[in-house]
């Protein structure tokens, strides 16, 4: 009698290959194992090296750039602060970031900052991590992040609001006006901000300019607005300027 074998057919698994790890551009340690700064992560693969290195908490600056955050399936948390390209961060957008960094240091997470490229936005909050946590004057932080990360604090605007930074978290300055910044009025070059009593006092003296130029014939008219002129510029020198001492 015949024995019958029978043929047991194998099934064969489909071998999973996993994706090859790589950094996101510009990526680099600021403190290691604290933060770390790159250009905006491209794919899964950069966002799960990112959490093989030890880092859960990634905070986005570049509205119009953002990591594929949802396709990813590792625990990583995500803030957005929305900063435009080449812009300055505001004053609360700092402290919204010192915040977030206060909180990874007290549990013991990691932190990973970018924007598009990594330069600007990136480089300005970085420097500003400095001043913070490593008591660095804002010179040495910017050039301590342009040293480890080339072409940070692309603008002179974004140089200066780490040099407001420090001197809004060492008291040099005497009235703190988050309007100042929000507002950009900060970054005129004249550096100057009218406080709501000048204002006020402005309008009322426009609208006193203008009934009176209903009275006045037009021969005097040249005149009068050449003086309004000069004691605007007079009125307009009660400006806060910001007295930073420069340590290089």
């Amino acid at each position: 009698m015949a024995q019958q074998v029978e043929a047991k057919e194998e099934i064969k698994q489909p071998i999973e290959v996993e994706e090859a790890l790589y950094p996101p551009y510009n990526f680099s340690w600021l403190v290691e194992n604290k933060i770390a700064g790159m250009g905006c992560p491209q794919s899964v693969a950069n966002l799960n090296y990112l959490a093989d290195v030890g880092i859960n908490h990634l905070i986005t600056l570049s509205p119009e750039k953002i990591p594929p955050i949802l396709e990813c399936t590792r625990k990583l948390k995500w803030t957005e602060i929305r900063i435009k390209e080449f812009a300055a961060p505001t004053l609360r957008q700092i402290i919204k970031f010192i915040e977030i960094c206060e909180r990874a240091d007290i549990n013991g997470h990691i932190i990973g900052v970018h924007c598009r490229h990594g330069r600007g936005r990136t480089g300005t909050l970085l420097a500003c991590y400095l001043v913070k946590f490593k008591n660095m004057t804002p010179e040495r932080a910017v050039m301590t992040v342009r040293v480890q990360r080339p072409g940070s604090c692309e603008t002179h605007d974004q140089e200066k609001i780490v040099c407001h930074y420090h001197d809004c978290i060492k008291g040099t300055i005497n009235k703190t006006d988050y309007r100042l910044v929000d507002d950009k009025l900060y970054f005129d070059i004249s550096m100057k901000y009218m406080y709501p009593d000048e204002e006020k006092q402005k309008k009322e003296e426009s609208d006193t300019i203008e009934e009176l130029m209903k009275k006045i014939d037009a021969t005097k008219l040249e005149e009068l607005i050449r003086k309004e002129e000069l004691e605007e510029r007079r009125k307009r020198s009660k400006a806060m300027v910001i007295h930073h001492k420069i340590y290089f």
